[in-house]
């Protein structure tokens, strides 16, 4: 089964080396793999990681607002060390955008 890709409106709202948090007004149901590119000092590392959360945050006029929770457990360990040093470096704010098609 193919990776959903990440939503258009989705914004980056924690990245820890176990997980990544980002609110949209889409909901990704828990289990559904979703393709993204992971924006660290300026360059998108092209990511798949399964929801393990979808949360409502708020509503408005518009609708619902949602966090969306993706496990970095299951990613490849060369990968999660980038993320992890990133992280620990502290250097520019990370990102999400969706991933490019090979």
């Amino acid at each position: 089964m193919s990776a959903a890709p990440v939503p258009r409106d989705a914004v980056l709202v924690e990245l820890t080396p176990e997980s990544l948090t980002f609110q949209t007004r889409e909901c990704v149901l828990p289990g559904t793999r979703v393709a993204f590119g992971l924006v660290m000092e300026g360059r998108a590392l092209p990511l798949e990681a399964r929801a393990e959360a979808c949360l409502v945050v708020g509503r408005d006029r518009h609708g619902y607002v949602f966090h969306s929770r993706l496990s970095l457990s299951g990613l490849a360990d060369p990968d999660r060390s980038l993320i992890a040093l990133f992280i620990a470096k502290g250097r520019g704010a990370p990102g999400i955008t969706t991933a490019r098609a090979s």
